[in-house]
């Protein structure tokens, strides 16, 4: 689904009208719904609560928002779509990975993770050939598609995601927790000119759309290939190490960025997402589930999706808006860079306070 949203949400948009901050607001919307909702009922699953067709009915949420997006145009009613959709998305997403986490192949959970990698580029390269040329009108048939799908896998794993573990209190997020969701979520504020205006901004430069839709995918190939070696990287670097090298390295990508868009150096770029995104990923999910008791997992997988993937995007893509109609997308780079790097020192400030699970014993 997200193969299909990042590379043509924001071009999509600006096709129906929508001005850059518009678009910045729309964009966000998609992800607010995790912030309030999700950590809601991440911990209302783990004080034993659970219905029939959780996950289901909740897809069935999101694909009836995207079919009004095949003919809104208004920026309000396209914004309260994306609402609804991202409500649903993100909800079964969390009770999901908890239920992976939980129980991880011999393999850890980046072998399982890959899969979602491979299914961007699989989608972000059929939404190409579907809707280059300048067939973005095409983009909301492209997104009922994806949630269709998914909705499709989500009623096969209603009873796997239901917790096994016995009632919990439904608490249990600790000072050490919350320090780490803050960073995670500041991590992913700079990546709001990326997610919100990086097509757009290639796109006012002169590419084709069938390039940047390949120079997404190239990114997810990636990360991609973070997550297939992400067990040996654990065990040479731990999982705090990891985390503190890809934060360090985040800077340096916005700053490619930042520079003439040349083919060279969006190459360098887009291959840099496997640090930026796979690694900071890889460590901080696994982190979060390390440092929360058995029956608190569904709420900390909820709050790391609904902090850093709900309110992280959110006021990134929201901030990138007016940043990107002021400083055009050099300028929004730039200041995501010098964003990062601030957050690279606070990690470096707190990363003391937060025990690494894999330096104590194997790695799941």
């Amino acid at each position: 689904m997200l193969g299909v949203v990042l590379p043509f949400l924001g071009p999509f948009l600006t096709e129906r009208g929508l001005d850059a901050v518009a678009v910045g607001l729309v964009t966000a919307a998609f992800s607010l719904a995790k912030l309030g909702y999700a950590p809601f009922l991440g911990g209302w699953v783990d004080r034993g609560r659970w219905f029939p067709g959780m996950l289901s009915l909740h897809m069935a949420a999101a694909i009836a928002a995207a079919a009004v997006v095949v003919r809104a145009v208004d920026p309000w009613v396209l914004g309260a779509a994306f609402l609804v959709m991202g409500l649903g998305y993100g909800t079964v997403l969390p009770l999901v990975e908890a239920a992976v986490l939980e129980r991880p192949p011999a393999r850890g959970y980046g072998f399982v993770r890959w899969w979602g990698s491979a299914g961007f580029i699989v989608f972000a390269t059929l939404a190409a050939f579907l809707l280059g040329g300048g067939r973005l009108d095409y983009f909301p048939i492209a997104l009922l598609f994806s949630l269709v799908a998914l909705g499709l896998v989500a009623v096969s794993l209603e009873g796997e995601a239901r917790p096994r573990h016995g009632v919990g209190s439904g608490a249990g997020v600790q000072g050490a927790v919350w320090a780490l969701l803050a960073i995670l979520t500041l991590h992913q504020i700079s990546h709001g000119p990326y997610y919100g205006f990086f097509s757009i901004h290639l796109g006012e430069s002169g590419l084709p759309t069938g390039l940047i839709a390949g120079l997404w995918s190239l990114a997810v190939l990636a990360e991609l290939a973070v997550f297939v070696k992400g067990s040996s990287l654990q065990r040479r670097l731990g999982l705090r190490g990891l985390l503190g090298l890809a934060l360090g390295l985040t800077p340096l990508r916005w700053l490619l960025l930042a520079l003439p868009p040349t083919l060279p150096i969006l190459v360098i770029a887009q291959l840099g997402h496997a640090i930026t995104f796979a690694t900071v990923h890889l460590a901080g999910v696994q982190l979060v589930q390390q440092l929360v008791p058995e029956g608190a997992r569904r709420n900390a997988q909820a709050l790391y999706s609904g902090l850093v993937f709900g309110l992280g995007i959110v006021i990134g893509t929201a901030a990138a808006g007016p940043l990107y109609a002021t400083a055009g997308g050099s300028g929004s780079f730039v200041v995501a860079a010098g964003f990062a790097a601030v957050v690279a020192v606070a990690w470096f400030v707190v990363s003391r306070r937060i025990l690494d699970g894999s330096e104590c014993g194997p790695v799941p």
